[in-house]
This record gives C-alpha cells, structure tokens and sequence, in this order.
C-alpha cells in the first residue's frame, strides 16, 4: 500500500509542491525581515515590568488570590502569613470560606492577613454579589491593603515570588544604601588610572563589578537611537548605541541613571531625586550643572556639563530574563530572526519597526497565507485525483 503511494503521480506532485512552498515560506521569511529593517524587541506598557525594586531589595508583601472551588478562595503569599482566626501557624499558602449573600444583595468577606514578622494585619474585602441568574455570583476586590498581584493563577516558580529572609538585605541597607553607593563612586575615582577603561560597554561592565563588591544593585540599560529629528533603528545613522548603568537606591526607593563614562546623573531643576532612564528620555533636554551631575564617577573625564546626549537616543532598552527553553529560542531564531525576545523596549517616539508585537503578528500572517495556500494546493490535486478514477463497468 505504502509503495503505491509513494510510486504514485498525485503524490510526487505534492513532494514537488512541498518543495516549492517550502523555498517560498523561507524566502518569504527572509525578504520580510529585510523590509522590515529592524530588531523589534517587546515593548514596555507598563514600566513596573522594568522598575520593581530588585529581589534582594524588595520587601514588599503581596499574595495572588485563586477560587479553587465555588466556596473556597485560596491565597498564596510572597511571605509567610497566617489569616486571622484560624489555628494554623506561618505558611505560604493557605485557604477560606467564601460568604454568599442569602437575602440581601451582596455580601462583603473581610480577610485578614498577619505576615511573618509584620507588626498588623493587612486586610482584603472581597464583595460577593449576585447577578441576574440564580446561583451566579460577582466576586470582586472591593478594597485591599496588601498588593494583589495575581488573580486565579498562582505563579509558576514559588521561589520566585517568595521573598525569603535570608536573602533579604540587611534592615539598615533596606532604608538607605546610599553610603555603598557612595563607596562605589569613591573606589572608582581612587582607581580610575588602573581600571582599563575604554568604551562605554566595557566601562559600565568595571562599574557593576564594583556595585556587586558593595552589594549595590546594577544593571545595564542600552540607549539606542539616531540623530535628533530621526528614529533611529537602522545603525548607519549617527549615535546608534550607547550603554549607561541604573543603580537602585533604597533611600528613594527607585532605580536611577548613572553613565560611568561620563559621571553623569540627571534630576529635574529644585528637586533632589535622581531620574531613571524612561524619565530622563521624556525630557527633551536639560541645561546646566542644576540638572546633570558630574560630580560622582570618572572626574578625569571632563565634558561639557550642558551636553544632554539622551536627547539622540529616543529607545531605551531593558535586559530581559532570558528563556530556558532551548528548543523555543531556536524555533524563534529560525522563523523570528528580528525578534528580540530579550528585550523590553521603551521609547518616546515609537517606530512601529521596533515593537516586537506587530512583527510577530504580520509575519505569523505571512506564515499562515503561505500555509493555507500549501494545504489547498494538495487538497486541489487530492479531490482532482479522485475525480479523475474511472469508474467500473456495469455488466
């Protein structure tokens, strides 16, 4: 049955048209990323997913809240917890009765939640309503004191979303480590001749080890951009790339800029905060030693205190956790070559070649066309095939 098949005409037809789509569906794929131009990376809506304060920093509580069942409402907290009333000791993980209301409309459950080493309780009011239907319910968060970070799902790696003790800084650290800080900037100046400093990339590399000694968090954010009035995605235009550092200071309680290659760090004229990346990039410019700092890192490095560079680069990019899935980078890598899927991406004047969404989804198209145009070709040839059977003679 098998020989027959392969030995017949229908099917070295549709080998031949596997091949033909095939050549199509990659040159297809590769004539579509060079019209689009560009490395599209995930675009940051929201710029909590960039700015959370960093794990061994964070000190926050929050839980994510699940209906396990029609009655029972289950609660999973970053910290161990107990709920009021009831006998168990400090967990993670816990659950309760849900309310219904019987004769009046709604019903309001009031949980109360003492964390493991916290002095009160937090509280969450959650509103059991009913609707128009018998036996159907609203339940909604009228009111909670404790951040809810996710509602009906739990999170995939507990030891993530747990903030263990241990790993916490010390409490001292957790209400300002602005000394370590300036403990960092000293050990750079003192050493500024033996450092090997060279571009900024390499510069920004000698002063995160140095944050690292100090328990100081750092990371790199890469500022990529053009000229002034241009969007700057292709790398022939002028200031393509530049990488500067953002530290977390648990005094303000945010990230903020500093250039190791300059000393610069940014702040708005009769304030005393430091500016992160996004908020430095939606200020067009800054003018003068009010606003740009240069009295931190790399004194020997002397510019023009009044250069605001941030105004040439109009994407500020962001380090991403990269997958662990291997076989899903590869398959990204071979059909989403211009997909950077490390990358949150933030800008002020959006190019719509840089969102990584758009791209997935016009070429996920292109990729569907191409196989719907495959499938019908063989469904043609199959039901042309079957036509084309003489039937047998009547006798």
């Amino acid at each position: 049955m098998i020989k027959f098949i392969v030995k017949s005409y229908s099917f070295k037809k549709i080998v031949m048209l596997l091949v033909i789509f095939s050549g199509l569906f990659f040159v297809s794929s590769y004539l579509f990323d060079r019209l689009w131009n560009s490395s599209s990376a995930i675009p940051i809506i929201n710029v909590n997913d960039v700015y959370d304060p960093p794990l061994d920093y964070d000190n926050f509580t929050r839980i994510n809240l699940k209906m396990v069942s029609s009655n029972f409402l289950a609660i999973e907290g970053n910290k161990k917890f107990r709920i009021k009333d009831h006998n168990s000791g400090f967990e993670y993980y816990d659950t309760l009765k849900i309310e219904y209301p019987d004769i009046s409309f709604d019903k309001v459950n009031k949980i109360f939640i003492h964390f493991e080493d916290s002095k009160g309780f937090d509280s969450v009011y959650i509103v059991t309503a009913k609707s128009a239907e018998p036996q159907i319910f609203y339940n909604q968060i009228f009111y909670s004191s404790v951040i809810v970070f996710k509602i009906n799902e739990f999170s995939d790696d507990t030891e993530q979303f747990r903030i263990s003790i241990e790993k916490l800084a010390r409490p001292e650290l957790l209400a300002s480590n602005d000394s370590l800080i300036m403990q960092v900037f000293n050990e750079f100046n003192v050493n500024i001749n033996s450092l090997g400093l060279a571009e900024c990339g390499t510069n920004c590399k000698i002063f995160r080890d140095i944050c690292k000694k100090y328990q100081v968090p750092c990371r790199f954010v890469n500022l990529q951009g053009g000229d002034v009035d241009q969007t700057g995605y292709a790398d022939h235009i002028g200031y393509p790339l530049h990488v500067v550092c953002e530290v977390y200071s648990s005094k303000l309680k945010k990230w903020y800029v500093i250039d190791p290659s300059f000393g610069f760090r940014f702040m708005n004229r009769g304030s005393s905060e430091f500016l992160n990346a996004i908020e430095i990039s939606n200020r067009y410019v800054f003018r003068g030693v009010d606003e740009i700092v240069q009295d931190s890192i790399l004194l020997t490095k002397r510019t023009l205190v009044g250069k605001d560079y941030f105004k040439y680069y109009e994407n500020v990019l962001f380090a991403k956790i990269e997958w662990k899935n291997k076989y899903a980078i590869k398959l990204v890598s071979v059909f989403y070559r211009n997909f950077n899927y490390f990358h949150y991406l933030y800008s002020n004047n959006f190019p719509p070649v840089k969102n990584g969404f758009y791209y997935l989804g016009l070429k996920t198209i292109m990729y569907a066309f191409i196989m719907i145009l495959f499938i019908n070709s063989v469904i043609y040839i199959l039901i042309k095939r079957l036509f084309s059977v003489k039937k047998p003679v009547q006798h």
